[in-house]
């Protein structure tokens, strides 16, 4: 059975079968300064963009869909320290981004103490378009 990509963050799939996502939440920011005036209120002035941010939330279920580790790879990712490429099911390339939250949330253990259900929320934030690997980062 062909796995149906949702998302691509570097090597991690996000699908049906690995860790499917229900939410996902997009968020972008601009910037503003404010600027005072003699004799009258401060007025804004447009600075620029802020941040582009994406928190995914979903659920794995070891067993049938993903394996207990799942999330584990998800922050082994982030603690690389390096930004990913994020690349749509639809094939769409969406640049580069930084893991900077997992969280995870194990319920319906078993008798060995093993989750059934592990809820999973990630926060990554826009890198930029391109990511270039420095000499020093390649030793």
């Amino acid at each position: 059975m062909a796995t149906s990509t949702l998302l691509k963050l570097g090597p991690f799939t996000f699908s049906i079968e690995t860790a499917a996502f229900n939410q996902l939440h997009r968020t972008w920011s601009f910037t503003w300064s404010k600027q005072n005036r003699l004799g009258t209120i401060p007025q804004l002035q447009y600075t620029g963009e802020g941040q582009q941010t994406i928190n995914l939330s979903g659920r794995v279920f070891p067993g049938q869909y993903g394996v207990v580790d799942t999330v584990e790879q998800m922050a082994k990712l982030g603690q690389q320290g390096k930004p990913l490429l994020l690349l749509a099911g639809t094939g769409d390339l969406l640049d580069y981004w930084c893991i900077t939250s997992v969280e995870q949330t194990n319920s319906y253990l078993d008798q060995h103490g093993q989750p059934r259900k592990i809820d999973f929320s990630l926060a990554i934030s826009y890198y930029g378009e391109h990511y270039e690997v420095s000499n020093e980062t390649r030793r």
